[in-house]
Protein backbone atom coordinates (compact mmCIF):
# COMPACT_ATOMS: atom_id res chain seq x y z
CA UNK A 1 0.00 0.00 0.00
CA UNK A 2 1.34 3.66 -0.70
CA UNK A 3 1.55 6.11 2.13
CA UNK A 4 -1.32 7.46 3.85
CA UNK A 5 -3.34 10.22 2.25
CA UNK A 6 -4.00 13.32 4.64
CA UNK A 7 -6.25 14.42 2.41
CA UNK A 8 -9.63 12.80 3.81
CA UNK A 9 -11.93 15.80 4.58
CA UNK A 10 -14.23 15.16 7.82
CA UNK A 11 -17.81 14.48 7.09
CA UNK A 12 -19.53 16.44 9.63
CA UNK A 13 -18.83 19.51 7.56
CA UNK A 14 -21.44 21.42 5.11
CA UNK A 15 -21.87 18.78 2.02
CA UNK A 16 -23.30 21.71 0.26
CA UNK A 17 -20.99 23.42 -2.87
CA UNK A 18 -19.25 26.86 -2.08
CA UNK A 19 -22.09 29.69 -2.85
CA UNK A 20 -24.75 27.38 -2.49
CA UNK A 21 -27.49 29.23 -0.91
CA UNK A 22 -30.56 26.31 -0.46
CA UNK A 23 -33.74 26.70 -2.26
CA UNK A 24 -34.39 25.55 -5.73
CA UNK A 25 -32.03 27.84 -7.45
CA UNK A 26 -28.83 25.85 -7.57
CA UNK A 27 -26.37 28.45 -10.14
CA UNK A 28 -26.57 26.82 -12.74
CA UNK A 29 -27.06 27.63 -16.67
CA UNK A 30 -30.13 27.92 -18.12
CA UNK A 31 -28.54 25.45 -20.81
CA UNK A 32 -26.25 22.80 -20.32
CA UNK A 33 -22.60 23.65 -21.74
CA UNK A 34 -21.16 21.07 -24.56
CA UNK A 35 -18.99 18.59 -23.24
CA UNK A 36 -15.34 20.18 -22.52
CA UNK A 37 -12.22 18.29 -24.10
CA UNK A 38 -11.17 15.07 -22.53
CA UNK A 39 -8.17 15.89 -20.23
CA UNK A 40 -4.47 14.02 -21.06
CA UNK A 41 -2.54 12.63 -18.54
CA UNK A 42 1.12 12.45 -18.24
CA UNK A 43 1.47 9.48 -16.12
CA UNK A 44 4.69 7.64 -15.58
CA UNK A 45 5.30 4.46 -17.10
CA UNK A 46 5.54 2.52 -13.62
CA UNK A 47 1.69 4.15 -12.80
CA UNK A 48 -1.20 1.46 -14.13
CA UNK A 49 -4.97 2.32 -13.75
CA UNK A 50 -8.11 -0.19 -14.85
CA UNK A 51 -11.39 1.16 -14.20
CA UNK A 52 -14.12 -1.40 -14.25
CA UNK A 53 -17.47 -0.83 -14.26
CA UNK A 54 -17.09 2.57 -15.30
CA UNK A 55 -19.77 2.70 -18.14
CA UNK A 56 -23.24 3.55 -18.35
CA UNK A 57 -25.68 2.98 -21.78
CA UNK A 58 -27.29 6.57 -20.05
CA UNK A 59 -25.65 9.77 -21.22
CA UNK A 60 -25.88 11.80 -18.25
CA UNK A 61 -24.43 9.07 -16.06
CA UNK A 62 -21.48 8.17 -18.54
CA UNK A 63 -20.37 11.42 -18.51
CA UNK A 64 -20.47 11.91 -14.71
CA UNK A 65 -18.33 8.11 -14.64
CA UNK A 66 -16.04 9.00 -17.06
CA UNK A 67 -15.13 12.79 -15.30
CA UNK A 68 -14.96 10.68 -12.12
CA UNK A 69 -12.64 8.60 -13.76
CA UNK A 70 -10.86 11.59 -14.91
CA UNK A 71 -10.74 13.02 -10.98
CA UNK A 72 -8.99 10.05 -9.50
CA UNK A 73 -6.60 9.89 -12.22
CA UNK A 74 -5.93 13.47 -11.85
CA UNK A 75 -5.24 12.77 -8.12
CA UNK A 76 -2.42 10.10 -9.41
CA UNK A 77 -1.05 12.43 -12.03
CA UNK A 78 -0.51 14.54 -9.03
CA UNK A 79 0.98 12.22 -6.94
CA UNK A 80 3.45 10.47 -8.92
CA UNK A 81 5.80 13.79 -9.30
CA UNK A 82 7.02 16.33 -7.04
CA UNK A 83 4.96 19.59 -7.41
CA UNK A 84 4.45 22.83 -5.33
CA UNK A 85 1.10 23.55 -6.39
CA UNK A 86 -1.87 22.03 -8.22
CA UNK A 87 -1.39 20.55 -11.62
CA UNK A 88 -4.34 21.50 -14.32
CA UNK A 89 -5.74 18.58 -14.72
CA UNK A 90 -6.78 18.46 -10.52
CA UNK A 91 -7.64 22.04 -10.50
CA UNK A 92 -9.70 21.19 -13.10
CA UNK A 93 -11.61 18.32 -11.56
CA UNK A 94 -11.00 19.14 -8.14
CA UNK A 95 -12.86 22.40 -6.79
CA UNK A 96 -13.67 24.92 -4.45
CA UNK A 97 -11.78 24.95 -0.83
CA UNK A 98 -12.34 21.27 -0.25
CA UNK A 99 -10.31 20.56 -3.99
CA UNK A 100 -7.45 23.36 -2.51
CA UNK A 101 -7.14 21.82 0.91
CA UNK A 102 -6.67 18.40 -0.66
CA UNK A 103 -4.04 19.68 -2.87
CA UNK A 104 -2.28 21.43 -0.07
CA UNK A 105 -2.21 17.65 1.52
CA UNK A 106 -0.72 15.94 -1.65
CA UNK A 107 1.68 18.43 -1.95
CA UNK A 108 2.62 18.34 1.81
CA UNK A 109 2.95 14.88 1.46
CA UNK A 110 5.61 15.29 -1.11
CA UNK A 111 7.78 17.11 0.60
CA UNK A 112 9.66 14.22 1.82
CA UNK A 113 10.62 13.20 -1.61
CA UNK A 114 7.74 10.40 -2.24
CA UNK A 115 6.14 9.42 -5.19
CA UNK A 116 3.46 6.52 -5.99
CA UNK A 117 4.29 3.59 -8.04
CA UNK A 118 2.35 0.76 -9.14
CA UNK A 119 -1.19 -0.62 -10.24
CA UNK A 120 -4.41 1.16 -9.05
CA UNK A 121 -7.65 -0.70 -10.12
CA UNK A 122 -10.93 1.42 -9.60
CA UNK A 123 -14.16 -0.81 -9.48
CA UNK A 124 -17.87 -0.95 -8.54
CA UNK A 125 -18.98 2.47 -9.23
CA UNK A 126 -22.63 3.88 -7.91
CA UNK A 127 -24.60 7.60 -9.25
CA UNK A 128 -26.93 8.58 -6.81
CA UNK A 129 -28.29 11.36 -6.78
CA UNK A 130 -27.30 14.15 -4.51
CA UNK A 131 -28.95 17.50 -4.03
CA UNK A 132 -29.84 20.19 -6.12
CA UNK A 133 -28.98 18.55 -9.10
CA UNK A 134 -25.64 17.27 -7.75
CA UNK A 135 -24.54 13.71 -7.75
CA UNK A 136 -22.47 10.98 -5.31
CA UNK A 137 -19.96 8.94 -6.59
CA UNK A 138 -19.23 6.24 -4.68
CA UNK A 139 -16.18 3.34 -6.29
CA UNK A 140 -13.49 0.99 -4.78
CA UNK A 141 -9.74 0.77 -4.73
CA UNK A 142 -7.35 -1.89 -4.58
CA UNK A 143 -3.89 -0.39 -3.66
CA UNK A 144 -2.25 -4.07 -2.89
CA UNK A 145 0.33 -3.06 -5.53
CA UNK A 146 0.19 0.62 -4.82
CA UNK A 147 3.59 1.62 -3.08
CA UNK A 148 5.58 4.63 -2.09
CA UNK A 149 8.32 5.47 -4.06
CA UNK A 150 11.52 7.45 -3.25
CA UNK A 151 11.57 10.09 -6.30
CA UNK A 152 15.49 10.36 -5.73
CA UNK A 153 16.72 6.57 -5.79
CA UNK A 154 14.08 5.40 -6.95
CA UNK A 155 13.66 3.14 -4.21
CA UNK A 156 10.60 1.18 -3.70
CA UNK A 157 8.78 0.86 -0.49
CA UNK A 158 6.62 -2.95 -1.20
CA UNK A 159 4.07 -3.87 1.56
CA UNK A 160 2.26 -6.66 2.69
CA UNK A 161 -1.31 -7.18 1.11
CA UNK A 162 -4.04 -6.51 3.64
CA UNK A 163 -7.50 -5.44 4.15
CA UNK A 164 -5.94 -1.90 4.49
CA UNK A 165 -5.23 -2.00 0.99
CA UNK A 166 -9.08 -1.49 0.10
CA UNK A 167 -10.45 1.73 -0.04
CA UNK A 168 -14.08 3.18 -0.55
CA UNK A 169 -14.71 6.28 -2.01
CA UNK A 170 -17.38 9.42 -2.56
CA UNK A 171 -17.22 11.74 -4.59
CA UNK A 172 -19.95 14.29 -3.99
CA UNK A 173 -20.05 16.15 -7.59
CA UNK A 174 -21.53 19.22 -9.45
CA UNK A 175 -21.78 20.81 -13.02
CA UNK A 176 -19.23 23.03 -14.26
CA UNK A 177 -20.48 25.86 -15.91
CA UNK A 178 -18.00 24.48 -18.35
CA UNK A 179 -19.48 21.46 -18.72
CA UNK A 180 -17.59 19.10 -16.20
CA UNK A 181 -18.56 17.26 -13.49
CA UNK A 182 -16.32 18.30 -10.91
CA UNK A 183 -15.47 16.93 -6.80
CA UNK A 184 -16.54 19.69 -4.50
CA UNK A 185 -16.19 17.23 -1.42
CA UNK A 186 -14.59 13.62 -0.78
CA UNK A 187 -14.37 11.29 1.65
CA UNK A 188 -12.39 7.54 1.91
CA UNK A 189 -12.52 4.55 4.20
CA UNK A 190 -9.19 2.42 4.51
CA UNK A 191 -9.94 -1.37 5.42
CA UNK A 192 -13.31 -1.57 3.28
CA UNK A 193 -14.50 -4.73 3.76
CA UNK A 194 -16.92 -3.92 1.08
CA UNK A 195 -14.69 -3.38 -1.60
CA UNK A 196 -12.16 -6.31 -0.84
CA UNK A 197 -11.60 -8.73 -3.70
CA UNK A 198 -9.80 -12.50 -3.98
Amino acid sequence: MRRGRFGQLRQDRDLRPAGHLGGADDHRPAHPARRPKAPTFALPPDITTDFRGFTSSDPKQQAILTDARYAATAVLEFEAKIYTKETPNFKRFWTGEHGAEFADSIIAQGKDGSVITGSYPYYNPVVKPFSNGNVSVRYCEDQRKAYAKDSKTGTVTVTTPSLSDFRLWTLLMMKSPSGDWTVYHHSWVQGAKQCQVA
